[in-house]
Formats: C-alpha cells, sequence, structure tokens
C-alpha cells in the first residue's frame, strides 16, 4: 500500500474562502466547541503529522496504470520512430540486394532508361548529320543566289543592256518576218474565203426571190379577205344605225313626258312662293314696328342721361368758379408780405449807408498796415540771401583750391605710372619680337616638313594610280573576255535559230572598239605618270634656298 499526501486546499483563494465560511458554518452548528475539536483532531493525526481525513490510498496497479498514462504519447513516438527505422534498414538491404538483378521493376527501368539514353544519343547524331547536310545545302544554295545576283548584276550593266537591246531588235525582226508570212497566208485565206462567200451570196439570193414570190401571193390572199369582212362589218354597221335610231325614238318621247311633267311641278312651286311672301311682309311689318318702339325708349334714356351729365357740368363749373377765387385771395396775400419785405430792406440799405464812410476808412489803415509788414519781410529775407551767398562763394574757393592740390598729385601719380608702363610695354615687345623670331623658325621648319610630307603623299597617290589603272586595265580585260564569250555563245544561238544577228553583231563590233580605246587610255596613262615621275625626280634636285623661295618665305633663315 503508498500513502499519498492530497495537496493543501488553502493554496487557491476562492477554495480557502469557500472552506473558512464552512468551517464556520460547522462551529456554528457543531455540538462541540472549537476546544474540543481541536483536541480530537490531534488525536487522528499520524505520528508525522499527516491528517488521514486528507490522505488518498491507492493500489500499486492504479499507480502503474497512472504512470502508463502519463508515458502513453511518448512511448508511441518511440515506438512509430523505431519501426520506420527498422523499415528504412529493411528497404536499403533489398535495395542493396536487388540492385544488379535483371529481372525486377527497377532493373526494368534502368535498361529502359540506357536504352533510351542510346536512342537519344543515335537521335543526336543523326540530327548533327542532318545539320550538317542542311548547311551544305544552304551553303549550295548561297552560291548560287550569289551566282544568280552576280549574273543579274552583269545582266543590268549599260554594255550588256546595250547588247539585250540588239539582242530583242533580232527578235522583233524575227517577229516581224513571221507577222509579214502570216499576214500573207490571211490574204491567201481571204481570197478563197471570197469566192466561197459569193457561191453563198447567189444561193442566199435565189432563196430570197422564192421567199418574195410566196409573200407576195400570200398577200394578196390576205388583202382578198380583209375586203370581204370589211363588206361584212359595213352591213352590220347598217343594221346597228337602224336600231339606234329607234333607241334615239324612245328616249325623246320619254324626255318630253319628263319635260311636262317638270313644268307643272315649277307651276305649283310659283304659287307657294306667292303664298310665302305675304307672310313674309306681315313678319316685316311687324318688326318694324317693334324696332321704332326701341328706338322711342332709348331715346328716353338717351335724354335722361344727359340731364344727368347737365346737372354735373353745373356743379363741376361752380367747384372750378370757387378754387379761381381762392386762387386770387393766395396771390394778394403773397403780394402784400412780398411788399412789406421790400419795405424792410430799403430802411436797412439806408442805414447801411450811413456808415460806409467808416468802413472805407477803416479798410484804407487795414490795408496800409499791411504793406508796411510785407515791405520789411522782404527786407529781412534779401538780408539773410546775400548773407548765405557770401558764405558758399567762400566755401567754393576753398573746395576748389583743394581739388586743384588734388589734380597736381594726381599728375605727378599719373606721370610715374605712365613712365613704369612704357618701360614694361618696351620689355614686352622685345620679348615678344623674341618670340615671333622662334615662331618664325618652328613655321619654316613646318613649311619645310609639309613639302616634303605632300612630295611623299602626291608619290603615294601616284603610284595608288598606277595599281588602279593596273586593276582597271586587267578588268578590262575580265569584262572583254566575259562579254566576248558572252555575245560570241548568243549570236551563234541566235544564227543556228536563223534569226538576222545583224544588230547584235553591230553593238558586239562597237563594244570592242570601246574596248580597244580603253585599252589605249590605259597605255597613255602609264607612260603620262612615268613622265610625271621622271619630272618629279628632276624637281627634287632643287637647292634649299629655291625651295624656300617657292614656299614664299620673305626672310632668312639659317641652314641646318
Amino acid at each position: 500500500m503508498v500513502i499519498k499526501i492530497l495537496p493543501d486546499p488553502s493554496t487557491k483563494p476562492n477554495i480557502n474562502d469557500h472552506l473558512i465560511s464552512q468551517k464556520q458554518r460547522r462551529s456554528q452548528s457543531a455540538p462541540y466547541s472549537s476546544h474540543v475539536r481541536s483536541e480530537i483532531s490531534q488525536q487522528r493525526r499520524l505520528p508525522d503529522a499527516a491528517d488521514l481525513r486528507r490522505m488518498c490510498i491507492i493500489t500499486k496497479s492504479d499507480l502503474n496504470r497512472i504512470y502508463e498514462n502519463l508515458d502513453y504519447r511518448q512511448r508511441n513516438k518511440d515506438a512509430i520512430q523505431q519501426e520506420i527505422a527498422r523499415k528504412k534498414e529493411l528497404a536499403e538491404r533489398s535495395a542493396q540486394i536487388t540492385k544488379h538483378w535483371p529481372n525486377t521493376i527497377a532493373g526494368a527501368r534502368e535498361r529502359k532508361l540506357e536504352m533510351k539514353k542510346i536512342r537519344e544519343q543515335e537521335e543526336e547524331e543523326r540530327k548533327k548529320l542532318l545539320d550538317i547536310e542542311e548547311e551544305k545545302l544552304a551553303a549550295e544554295r548561297r552560291r548560287e543566289q550569289i551566282e544568280k545576283a552576280k549574273q543579274l548584276k552583269y545582266y543590268e550593266t549599260d554594255r550588256i543592256r546595250t547588247f539585250h537591246s540588239a539582242l530583242l531588235h533580232t527578235e522583233v525582226l524575227k517577229e516581224r518576218d513571221l507577222q509579214i508570212d502570216m499576214k500573207r497566208r490571211i490574204e491567201q485565206l481571204h481570197h478563197a474565203d471570197a469566192e466561197q462567200e459569193r457561191q453563198r451570196y447567189q444561193v442566199a439570193q435565189n432563196e430570197y426571190k422564192k421567199a418574195e414570190q410566196e409573200r407576195l401571193e400570200k398577200k394578196a390572199k390576205d388583202r382578198a379577205n380583209l375586203s370581204q369582212y370589211h363588206l361584212a362589218q359595213v352591213g352590220r354597221k347598217r343594221i346597228q344605225s337602224a336600231e339606234e335610231k329607234q333607241r334615239n325614238q324612245r328616249e325623246g318621247e320619254e324626255y318630253r313626258h319628263l319635260a311636262e311633267q317638270y313644268a307643272f311641278e315649277q307651276m305649283e312651286i310659283e304659287r307657294y312662293r306667292k303664298l310665302t311672301q305675304k307672310d313674309v311682309k306681315n313678319m316685316y311689318d311687324k318688326a318694324l314696328e317693334d324696332r321704332y318702339k326701341v328706338k322711342q325708349m332709348e331715346q328716353q334714356m338717351d335724354d335722361e342721361e344727359d340731364e344727368e351729365l347737365r346737372i354735373y357740368a353745373e356743379a363741376k363749373k361752380k367747384i372750378a368758379r370757387l378754387r379761381r377765387e381762392k386762387d386770387i385771395q393766395a396771390h394778394q396775400e403773397k403780394q402784400e408780405a412780398r411788399d412789406h419785405m421790400i419795405g424792410y430792406l430799403g430802411s436797412l440799405q439806408k442805414r447801411a449807408e450811413a456808415n460806409y464812410d467808416t468802413q472805407i476808412f477803416r479798410a484804407q489803415a487795414q490795408r496800409e498796415a499791411k504793406e508796411l509788414r510785407e515791405e520789411q519781410e522782404k527786407l529781412d529775407k534779401r538780408q539773410k540771401m546775400l548773407e548765405s551767398i557770401n558764405k558758399y562763394r567762400y566755401e567754393t574757393m576753398k573746395r576748389r583750391e583743394a581739388e586743384k592740390e588734388m589734380e597736381q598729385c594726381e599728375d605727378i601719380d599719373m606721370r610715374q605710372k605712365k613712365a613704369e608702363a612704357d618701360q614694361l610695354f618696351l620689355l614686352y615687345q622685345q620679348e615678344k619680337d623674341k618670340k615671333r623670331n622662334q615662331n618664325a623658325q618652328a613655321l619654316a621648319d613646318f613649311h619645310l616638313k609639309q613639302a616634303q610630307e605632300r612630295k611623299e603623299r602626291e608619290h603615294g597617290l601616284k603610284d595608288s594610280e598606277l595599281d588602279e589603272v593596273q586593276l582597271d586595265k586587267h578588268m578590262n580585260e575580265i569584262e572583254r573576255q566575259q562579254y566576248q564569250d558572252y555575245a560570241g555563245r548568243v549570236i551563234s544561238y541566235m544564227e543556228e535559230n536563223e534569226r538576222n544577228t545583224y544588230p547584235m553583231k553591230k553593238v558586239y563590233t562597237e563594244e570592242m572598239k570601246r574596248f580597244d580605246q580603253w585599252s589605249q587610255d590605259y597605255r597613255k596613262t602609264e607612260s603620262s605618270n612615268n613622265n610625271d615621275e621622271k619630272k618629279t625626280f628632276n624637281q627634287n634636285k632643287k637647292s634649299l634656298d629655291q625651295t624656300k623661295k617657292s614656299l614664299g618665305f620673305q626672310w632668312n633663315i639659317s641652314n641646318k
């Protein structure tokens, strides 16, 4: 048996509070006091101070089961890893054993891979051979295209184009001969056709005459039939005219009867109209009487309105008269006020005339005092102006004397500086002359060097010209040979086909003459170049002084 102590519940605050509350309730409800309970609890404790009420007793099997449950996952992981390692080891051993077996899937795969590799190598070799063959074919095509381009370019030259024009002329002549022959044959065919046409025309003419005779006979027969038809038609028209005459008579009787009926109806209408006229006259008279009565009533109403208007006009005149009287009264009042004001102003004017002399005397005194004051101010102002002028003159004289002294000092300094500048300029001119002489010497050397280089360059150009002439001569010979071969083959082919080769031979002869002329020109050019070389050799023997003179030097240069 194993004894295991459970954890103290006092470690958890919530549970502790709960236990304290339970303990209090128990203490309140328990029959024993707290002292007695403490003694009882001490009696129940084991010697090692373990409380039996807080202990859990389990068996060994339960403890082992608990341990197994705790280590279950780790043991499963270890078992799985061991199984994986075992399977991996077995797989490696199996692979080592079956590595070289020919009748396994892996062996078959290896053989297939090796065979595939061999096939790929063979395919690669075959492709390489095909590429080589294609390159050869491409090179051959390029060569053919280049040859074709050269041939086309050769055909585009003026010489070959002229020869081809002659060839075309030859073909045109041949075509012209063929056309003449064709025309002759066509004329023969036309002559034979004309004879056949004449015979056909004779046969057609006979047939036409026969058909015309038959047509005339048929026309006479038709005319006889038509005359019989016309006679029958005349008889029918006579019968129709008689019937129409009878029908017109019947219609005339009907129209007469209708006219009589119409006249009777008109008489009835006239009688009715006369009766209605009397009624209308009576109605008109009655309407006139009514209109007269209406006019009388309107006249009476107009008279009443005129009376009202007369009364209104009299009242209006009375109001206008009263307004005029009121305006006259207001005007009289204004006139009286104006007269009173005029009298008052007249009295004021009389009093003002009495005071006028006094005002004049006072004004004269004021004007004289003002004139005296202005005169005194002018004198003071003039005195101040004279003083300022004298002061300005004195200051100006002093300033001019100071400026004169300063100008004298500056003039002395300027002379000294000018003398120093002249000395420096003299030194500069000497240095400049020295440098000019050095530059002239260097320029002379440079000109001599340029002359030598120009001679060498001219000699090189002449050599290159000679090379070009030789090359042109060689190319001319090649072109002549090519043209001669090509033209000869074409002319011989045309002669075999019975063509007129005169234009081609003419062009061929002219081109050969032109080739000969070019050969002569090349020989002349070579001879002239040789003469120029001799002249150049003689000119190189001139002295240095003559060379300087030819270069245009105007100063003496020491010979080096």
